[in-house]
């Protein structure tokens, strides 16, 4: 489980690995159990959340996205 904190306006993003096969179905991706995000801390305006997710599924803030712009 991956845990990120998040600010209100914030953006986490989920997307495929590159290493992921096109041929790949979504429902492969649920099959083992559907992304699963838990709130597991409030402080004040922070939210800590545990996000759960095929190991083929990539889960980044987006602000790490935006680097390689």
């Amino acid at each position: 489980m991956l845990i990120l904190s998040r600010r209100p306006g914030e953006v986490l993003q989920i997307f495929p690995s590159p290493q992921l096969s096109p041929d790949t179905t979504v429902s492969a991706l649920f099959s083992p159990a559907p992304i699963e995000v838990i709130v597991t801390q409030i402080l004040g305006m922070r939210v800590r959340l545990g996000i759960s997710t095929h190991p083929q599924l990539i889960v980044l803030r987006r602000e790490l996205t935006q680097l390689g712009s």
